[in-house]
């Protein structure tokens, strides 16, 4: 079953962790990963909040919803950082990293550029990714109002990412690192699409 540790609320980056106990049966990789995430810098601009992994995922996990700006969110995600007592030959390794993302567009963007503009963007972000083990998609999306909301559209982009993550030296996992460059992406989309001077 998997297991879900709560971070602390704190809403400044370098805020003190609150220490709590280590649960009996967590293996030693994963409790540096739980540590990573405690004192992880979070990005000033984004909030986060604990999310729970799905049993059937992995042995062990860390799930954080993200959202940007944090007073009021206009690009929204999620990562998970999965943990498998195993080797897992479909990861090469025992840890893997999964994501989502739900990013506004303006609707000038909303054309065949966007969604590599975006995988690109994404690319850039990410830190400590093995190679050959990034995969995902990318999808934008228009709605259309009826009704007595009739007239309003909108436009979005939705990226769904998944990449196996790499250990440190000495063998242990930066889970918080790997938190904080999606919580980048994320926050660097929300800013952008405030922008639209901005060039990605």
């Amino acid at each position: 079953m998997a297991e879900i540790f709560a971070f602390p609320a704190a809403t400044r980056p370098g805020d003190e962790a609150v220490p709590t106990g280590r649960p009996d049966g967590v293996p030693d990789e994963m409790w540096h990963a739980v540590e990573s995430v405690r004192a992880m810098r979070r990005e000033p601009t984004v909030r986060y909040r604990e999310m729970p992994v799905p049993e059937s995922l992995a042995d062990f996990g860390i799930g954080v919803e993200l959202a940007a700006p944090a007073a009021a969110p206009t690009a929204r995600g999620w990562i998970m950082l999965l943990y498998s007592r195993a080797f897992r030959v479909d990861w090469q390794s025992r840890w893997r990293c999964v994501a989502f993302a739900a990013i506004p567009l303006e609707t000038r963007e909303n054309d065949g550029l966007a969604p590599a503009m975006y995988w690109d963007d994404m690319c850039g972000h990410l830190r400590l990714v093995r190679p050959a083990s990034l995969g995902g998609t990318v999808t934008v999306t228009q709605s259309t109002s009826f009704g007595t909301l009739e007239g309003e559209t909108s436009v979005g982009c939705e990226m769904r990412v998944s990449w196996t993550p790499l250990e440190d030296t000495d063998g242990g996992m930066d889970a918080g690192d790997q938190i904080r460059s999606w919580a980048r992406f994320v926050g660097s989309a929300a800013r952008d699409e405030e922008d639209p001077t901005v060039e990605r």
